[in-house]
């Protein structure tokens, strides 16, 4: 339906020059009250934009009325920033590909620019066409939109080595909170208020700045990137929304290796893990550093598989695939196999044999639903965090006796090399006191994370569940820059409220299971779960 809203999700008229269209309550927002988290929150309404102006417009006309925005890609975010009780802004038509730019001044390979709806399995498609890569792109590709990406600064297996997106991204064009279209290009001088801001956080924030040690991070606002270059894409990418909306990016794209290997090793203890995850690190060919936990070895009976017989996999694997040249793969292979030990490895440089292994990682989802048969819910509410890559086995330790204490099964798998794992509660919602197990459990990992100087999102944001913890992981200092960046970019706070920036009568577990037969297994049309 096109035009204007009904009075029945109680806003004002759109402005005349809103093309895109208006999706009515009640039936029609089933399907962007959930998203692939395990949060709920029936919207207001969904507008779908059609172009850039439709949005500038949109903005204006929520800025005049103080209407507050929630920006939505395919659904693909995890905690809880893509739903709520507000206006969502389905930004899914925003979806044009242009073609593949071989001779750019910006990047020796190539450049692609896309609106922010297009999905990332067409950029990827386009790359490859062309002959060349798009490496940062996470496992849920196939799904997740160049918006939502960049959104939460997105990353994959792969960015272990190439780095999450914010790495490849030369251009962004956005949609400012009182409706002005803004194009940040890297490298390129900014508007003399990118400059105030800069010089108002480094006269606010101690030196050197306070930041985790971690190799990955994309929670809060990426101030230690933003200090560092005074690029405005630096800020842009990882926002989350909240101070301005993508409406379309240009990407560096790369050439792709020469030839690639797997190898997987087993794990017997966790300092093994630990150790093979640092090492790894100086081995430049590695490009991947995948962790399969004990127990997802264990729902997949991945024991019985006869390529992994003799492996110990007590604490269950690690997936290391190494790229580039065929003399430094040769070498970067022995010398991972070197790590492996006792913990004993097998290796595969051919397609077929490839593509098996990493299936072991790409089933991980597909693994834990199979095995919920007697009711419980895979919960991710403490799905992202990260941590020193040194303190990797602290932080499982740590992780095990949490859930040990609370009674709750778990499945974890992930990122090892970057100390980025994916932990999934197995939580019986059918239980009366459920609510108070994850609470207790999101408490304590939250403590946990920060006392290893990690924070709570190696690549998915914060959405509203993490972000009224950013203070406990980043210091008083540093939230307050992060409101300071928020109130001169947003002022009137229209952009994703709660989000970054926590609004305080907000429950990080607001939401959480409240979906329609969630406890059944239902999640809802279009609510589907996918892999990290």
């Amino acid at each position: 339906m096109k035009g204007t809203p009904t009075r029945r999700d109680g806003l004002p008229p759109l402005p005349r020059s809103f093309r895109g269209h208006v999706l009515a309550p009640p039936a029609s927002l089933y399907a962007w009250a959930g998203a692939s988290g395990p949060f709920w929150h029936t919207p207001r309404s969904v507008v779908r934009p059609r172009d850039r102006e439709d949005v500038s417009s949109l903005l204006t006309w929520a800025s005049l009325h103080g209407i507050a925005l929630i920006p939505r890609g395919a659904g693909t975010g995890m905690p809880g920033g893509n739903v709520g009780p507000e206006l969502i802004v389905d930004l899914t038509g925003l979806d044009h590909v242009a073609p593949v730019s071989t001779e750019s001044a910006g990047s020796p390979a190539g450049e692609l620019t896309a609106g922010a709806g297009a999905v990332a399995r067409r950029l990827r498609n386009g790359a490859q066409e062309s002959g060349l890569d798009l490496p940062a792109l996470p496992s849920s590709a196939r799904w997740c939109t160049l918006g939502g990406m960049l959104a939460c600064n997105a990353a994959g297996a792969r960015s272990f080595r190439h780095g999450a997106a914010r790495a490849w991204v030369r251009e962004v064009e956005w949609v400012r909170a009182d409706g002005r279209v803004e194009r940040l290009v890297r490298g390129r001088p900014s508007a003399p208020e990118w400059d105030a801001l800069t010089r108002r956080l480094r006269s606010h924030l101690p030196t050197p700045l306070p930041w985790p040690r971690v190799r990955k991070n994309s929670s809060g606002y990426a101030l230690d990137a933003f200090l560092a270059t005074g690029d405005p894409v630096d800020l842009a990418v990882g926002s989350e929304g909240t101070l301005g909306l993508i409406t379309e990016a240009t990407l560096e794209l790369a050439r792709p290796p020469e030839c690639r290997a797997v190898i997987l090793v087993g794990i017997p203890d966790f300092d093994r893990l630990e150790s093979v995850a640092m090492s790894v690190e100086s081995i430049a060919p590695v490009v991947a550093c995948e962790y399969f936990g004990r127990r997802l070895v264990e729902l997949g009976d991945l024991r019985s598989q006869a390529r992994l017989r003799g492996l110990a996999l007590d604490r269950g694997m690690i997936l290391v695939e190494v790229a580039g040249s065929h003399t430094h793969v040769a070498t970067a292979r022995r010398e991972v196999e070197e790590l492996a030990g006792d913990g004993g490895y097998v290796t595969a440089d051919e397609p077929r044999g490839m593509d098996e292994l990493w299936e072991f990682r790409h089933a991980a989802s597909p693994t834990i639903g199979r095995a919920l048969a007697d009711g419980r819910r895979s919960t991710q509410f403490i799905e992202d965090s990260v941590v020193p890559v040194d303190r990797l086995g602290d932080y499982l330790h740590g992780l095990e006796e949490i859930l040990a204490r609370h009674e709750t099964d778990a499945v974890i798998f992930g990122h090892a090399g970057d100390g980025n794992l994916h932990v999934n509660p197995l939580l019986d919602l059918r239980h009366p006191r459920w609510r108070d197990r994850v609470e207790r459990i999101l408490l304590a990992t939250v403590e946990l994370v920060a006392n290893l100087g990690g924070t709570l999102a190696g690549e998915h944001g914060d959405g509203r569940l993490r972000s009224p913890f950013l203070q406990r992981v980043f210091g008083a200092d540093v939230a307050e820059a992060f409101r300071v960046v928020k109130h001169t970019l947003d002022p009137d706070g229209i952009l994703n409220p709660g989000v970054k920036v926590p609004l305080p009568e907000v429950e990080p577990l607001a939401g959480l299971g409240a979906a329609p037969a969630f406890a059944s297994g239902s999640q809802g049309p279009e609510r589907k779960e996918r892999a990290h």
